[in-house]
């Protein structure tokens, strides 16, 4: 639920149990919401650094995987098979 501010306040107008109440849910509202949000930034904190430790320069350990069934024509420069792993590694 959005925060319904009242902007339009006269210097006689009596504060009310609903502005006060207002009040409260606006407060309560932007706490869940920062809350949620924390959650969300520290997810995507988690990932990103798991992708920078993933990806360092040169892609040297890259952990991306694919069975190459579907690709055509790849000329293979580098690489070794992990005997260990069974696994061909470029």
């Amino acid at each position: 639920m959005s925060y319904d501010a009242k902007t339009d306040w006269g210097y006689d107008d009596d504060v009310t149990e609903h502005d006060i109440n207002r009040w409260e849910r606006g407060i309560e509202d932007a706490h869940v919401a920062i809350a949620i949000l924390t959650a969300d930034v520290s997810n995507l904190k988690t990932r990103m650094n798991v992708l920078e430790s993933t990806l360092p320069e040169n892609f040297l350990y890259n952990h991306f995987k694919d069975d190459l069934s579907t690709i055509d024509g790849i000329k293979v420069i580098r690489g070794y098979y992990n005997e260990a792993q069974s696994r061909l590694e470029v």
